[in-house]
């Protein structure tokens, strides 16, 4: 009920622009992406064909939401981990994203990360932190409709995103996808708000369930072009600003400040200074006559 009012009130607001789009069209839109993903991962789709699936739907969305606008310097996220903060992205300074090769549309295409993974300290892999004893709630990074979910992941299974949700931002019209989810508890077609619970963490997807990998949160942002084409966005500047209320517990064992800050220590080569040589002034006892001598005695008495 909350998402046909939510078009309805785009529809009577900004009429000329949703003029060509109905509630069924955007229903259907939304429903159809995570068959497109089903589609690509079972290459039952060619790239180019779902390429094609992919701007359409894009192009629906965006029509839908007329008001979206991409200024990387005017976005303002929530932290996705609730008590933590950009701390626990992995690598140093959003060093672990990587987008070169990336290529939704292409199953065959590896060798890309266009991610940042945010990690909980759980050492017996049991889903909570450590340092709570409690499961980790995650977030909504910005108000969004929900276009795709899987709840029913198996392990052996080689997916490897595990239970995931995927969001179209409807501030920046682009796509968030949030990875490894132990529970889910939003659907498609769902409304969400920035900050609200969505999931909790999990060690779900192929890699992220085997003992080597750290129980973390996948987070990737998609930017949509003109022509619906995504391209990857490195999002670690955002969550560095990202509003988050600091758990006292984890806060006081993530990594310092000052070990995110660029800071490189000036390399001073001390110099030797010379050794000065002093050389003592010889004072001689000068030998003085006689007479000088009584002269002398005369002016001290």
């Amino acid at each position: 009920m909350i998402n046909v009012l939510a078009f309805c009130l785009n529809l009577l607001i900004y009429q000329k622009d949703t003029s060509a789009i109905t509630y069924d069209n955007y229903q259907s839109a939304i429903n159809g992406y995570k068959p497109l993903l089903v589609d690509i991962r079972e290459y039952r789709a060619t790239p180019e064909e779902a390429r094609n699936r992919f701007q359409q739907i894009m192009h629906i969305m965006k029509e839908a939401n007329p008001t979206v606008s991409y200024d990387s310097s005017q976005v303002n996220i929530f932290f996705p981990l609730m008590g933590f903060d950009y701390r626990a992205v992995g690598g140093k300074n959003g060093s672990g994203f990587h987008a070169a090769g990336y290529d939704l549309f292409d199953q065959n295409a590896k060798g890309s990360h266009p991610a940042h993974d945010i990690f909980i300290k759980d050492k017996n892999q049991d889903c909570k932190d450590d340092r709570t004893g409690d499961y980790v709630s995650i977030l909504a990074v910005s108000d969004g409709v929900v276009i795709g979910t899987e709840n029913d992941w198996q392990p052996g299974s080689e997916y490897r995103g595990g239970n995931y949700i995927w969001v179209y931002d409807t501030s920046t019209g682009g796509l968030w996808y949030y990875a490894h989810q132990k529970e889910i508890y939003v659907k498609t077609g769902d409304i969400v708000k920035a900050g609200q619970k969505i999931s909790i963490i999990g060690r779900t997807g192929y890699n992220a369930a085997m003992k080597r990998s750290d129980t973390h949160l996948h987070l990737t942002y998609l930017r949509i072009d003109e022509e619906g084409n995504p391209t990857p966005i490195n999002t670690y500047g955002w969550l560095k600003n990202a509003a988050t209320l600091l758990d006292p517990r984890i806060a006081a064992d993530l990594k310092p400040l000052a070990y995110h800050w660029n800071i490189r220590p000036m390399k001073v080569k001390a110099k030797v200074l010379p050794t000065l040589a002093f050389k003592a002034q010889i004072v001689k006892n000068e030998v003085l006559p006689v007479e000088d001598k009584k002269k002398r005695r005369r002016s001290r008495a």
